[in-house]
């Protein structure tokens, strides 16, 4: 899966239009792979890499073009996120029930700045029956954990819980879409 996740975040970081200057958190994002490449992708930002002690200290953030621009913090995103401008989970959602989901989104939105968005980057599944690489990625999740892959229609509700609402639905050239979602 780490090779899958190597490949999606270039594609992920250029698909998105981030703002040119602020700060970034990389909620849940293991090692930074994405927030590497949003951070090579734009120098004027600042990125936060959130997660477990044990994962943070295992970050690929060292490369000469992103030094001095990031902060690695070990915690768990259930207590706190790091204030930021955008606040990204990539993969992180469909691991998660609606609970937890909602849960996870309102600390998410407290730590949102003035003007900024959340990110979910996940297998988002298109609405109709259409065949879909993300429909496969559901069954699995369903089988093997309590999340699920999600419409753009369910999950709505639960950034309503949190006090957000979409935006837009960004498609990547990749099984991932970005949903931006905003404060209501």
């Amino acid at each position: 899966m780490e090779r899958v996740s190597d490949a999606e975040n270039p594609l992920i970081a250029a698909s998105y239009e981030f703002p040119p200057e602020g700060t970034v958190a990389d909620v849940g994002g293991r090692y930074g792979g994405l927030l590497l490449e949003v951070l090579r992708a734009n120098p004027g930002l600042r990125g936060v890499l959130l997660d477990k002690p044990e994962e943070v200290a295992k970050h690929r953030l060292d490369a000469p073009e992103v030094a001095g621009r990031w902060e690695a913090v070990g915690g768990d995103f259930f207590e706190a996120v790091p204030p930021a401008d955008v606040i990204v989970l990539k993969r992180i959602v469909h691991n998660l029930d609606d609970g937890d989901t909602v849960r996870l989104l309102r600390n998410c939105r407290a730590a949102l700045r003035p003007g900024g968005a959340v990110l979910v980057v996940d297998a988002i599944v298109p609405a109709g029956r259409d065949p879909h690489q993300s429909r496969a990625m559901d069954f699995m999740m369903l089988a093997a954990m309590t999340g699920q892959e999600r419409t753009e229609a369910e999950l709505a509700p639960l950034l309503a819980e949190a006090g957000l609402r979409p935006a837009r639905l960004i498609p990547t050239p990749s099984v991932m879409s970005v949903v931006e979602a905003v404060p209501s």
